[in-house]
């Protein structure tokens, strides 16, 4: 079919079925689109789920093995309780249409089952169930960054309760306020009712999902108190912890995940959104790699050594501090944020050692601290050509120059931090203060100590007999040497191959 253009841009067609053929050809051009949009969803979706177990890894790895079970059963069931409170309640909250505050209509999916008008012979909206899934995705991430923070003694009662009221009201009310078509901070209302006039840049939630979560984690952290022992005669004492091949890779499952999470909130793929999605990529991996590096030398300076712990939450601290910008800031601004980043997660982490405040996986400096510098640095380096290509509109950062938008930009950005933290704080306050009352948050001290697995899970997450069977193989052609007991959780007794490998005798359950 060969078009005529008339001067203006009108199409001649030759005859009518020129017409038909060209009508036929945009209708599948359409469909087509829109499958794509859906298929990218579901993906990316996909990878942020799958962040589900690089953080059940970091948090087993940061555990002792008494309690691994304990956090594996709270993990898996933060995607159950988180599916089913979403999908009832949830979702309706956080995209409803009725107000500013909160969402009123579409419980239960409702008002999915309706047919399109594009697409007639579609008998509901599948884009609409995609969106659905991936913000589901993005329900549980917040739910699940409390976990590790409160992790060796808390209730398991307890944390589902507080898991359940942020997944179905606490979260939904913030992602309504920041990300629906009528929330009053988001950007994505009519110009005249947009906070001060450009509405919050939160591309990927650093506010939303991580500010949410991890104030959450801080509070939880304050109310249940440290670990037994872990300040001990006003002290810190190191805590025995499992395994930092399991923290190692948890933070690499979480790295990749992260690419669903920032790439996928383009939520099309269609036109200007697949470069926007190209260029968050880069963006989210250098804030990420200078975030860890940076983390990686603090440790070097003032703890005398490199700490793998500590470049794997500089990662994470990074990819929280670049999730609010990273559509709208420049590469080498993204070096810039995670560089900040990395400093603030270790500055914050220090700080909650001050204050005796127990976050077992740092889960509040990478999360809460690093989720306000994230949304603060959007406010300051969103360069406005980024701007309007992920937004459509004429704002920007307050280093650049956008017809006064750019302290506008800052304000709301502000303004959104502050009203999430108010929010957030006295829900998780009033969740946590009457758990605490009931007698329903810690656990007892005895259970603490012979470990959550044995007295709440049915016993251990691993048979000790095959520990010691291993062991023992080895005990006969090996030398046995004494080790200092450092603290009571560490064996005195363990052994030594000839090349130097430490292979350490096994420990009851309860002493792990």
């Amino acid at each position: 079919m060969s078009l005529t253009f008339e001067e203006g841009g009108s199409i001649i067609f030759k005859n009518r079925d020129e017409l038909v053929e060209f009508i036929k050809s945009s209708a599948e051009t359409a469909s087509t689109a829109y499958s794509m949009d859906v298929f990218w969803l579901i993906i990316c979706a996909g990878l942020v789920f799958l962040m589900q177990a690089g953080f059940a890894l970091v948090e087993v790895g940061s555990v002792r093995i008494k309690n691994t079970k304990n956090i594996l059963i709270k993990n898996m069931l933060d995607a159950c309780i988180g599916a089913l409170s979403f999908w009832l309640i949830g979702y309706a909250f956080a995209f409803g249409e009725n107000n500013s505050f909160i969402g009123a209509d579409g419980f239960a999916l409702k008002t999915l089952d309706i047919p399109q008008e594009d697409f007639p012979d579609r008998l509901y909206q599948g884009n609409n169930y995609a969106f659905f899934f991936f913000q589901w995705a993005f329900a549980a991430t917040a739910a699940t960054i409390v976990s590790g923070a409160v992790a060796e003694r808390c209730q398991v009662i307890a944390y589902f309760i507080y898991s359940f009221m942020l997944t179905i009201f606490v979260y939904p009310v913030v992602v309504h306020w920041g990300w629906s078509a009528t929330g009053w901070a988001s950007a994505f209302i009519k110009p005249e009712d947009r906070l001060f006039g450009v509405g919050v840049i939160d591309f990927a939630g650093s506010t939303v999902v991580h500010m949410v979560g991890g104030l959450t984690a801080l509070i939880g952290a304050i109310f249940l108190g440290p670990r037994t022992g872990k300040y001990r005669g006003g002290e810190v004492q190191v805590m025995v912890f499992q395994s930092s091949t399991f923290q190692t890779l948890g933070t690499l499952i979480l790295w990749f995940g992260w690419y669903g999470f920032n790439c996928g909130s383009t939520i099309t793929i269609a036109g200007a959104a697949s470069d926007v999605a190209g260029k968050v990529a880069v963006t989210t991996t250098i804030a990420a790699a200078s975030a860890g590096v940076t983390s990686t030398i603090m440790g070097v300076i003032f703890e005398g050594h490199i700490n793998i712990g500590r470049t794997n939450n500089g990662i994470l601290a990074g990819l929280v501090s670049i999730t609010a910008g990273c559509s709208v800031v420049d590469v080498e601004l993204a070096f810039v944020v995670g560089i900040i980043g990395g400093i603030i997660y270790f500055s914050s982490s220090q700080l909650l050692v001050f204050l005796r405040i127990d976050d077992v996986v740092d889960a509040s400096p990478v999360h809460f601290f690093c989720g306000m510098w994230g949304t603060i640095a959007a406010g300051l380096f969103a360069e406005p050509d980024n701007v309007k290509m992920a937004y459509g509109t004429g704002s920007c950062g307050l280093f650049y120059k956008c017809n006064g938008n750019g302290g506008k930009q800052l304000g709301a950005n502000l303004v959104f931090i502050l009203a999430v933290s108010a929010w957030v704080g006295l829900f998780a306050f009033i969740i946590f203060g009457v758990l605490s009352l009931m007698k329903l948050l810690r656990v007892s001290e005895e259970t603490e100590k012979m470990g959550l697995d044995i007295k709440e899970h049915g016993g251990a997450a691993y048979e000790m007999n095959a520990r010691r069977s291993v062991w023992d193989s080895f005990s006969k052609d090996a030398k046995r040497t004494r080790r200092s007991r450092k603290d009571s959780n560490s064996r005195s007794e363990g052994v030594v191959l000839e090349n130097g490998t430490n292979i350490p005798e096994p420990v009851p359950e309860a002493e792990a």
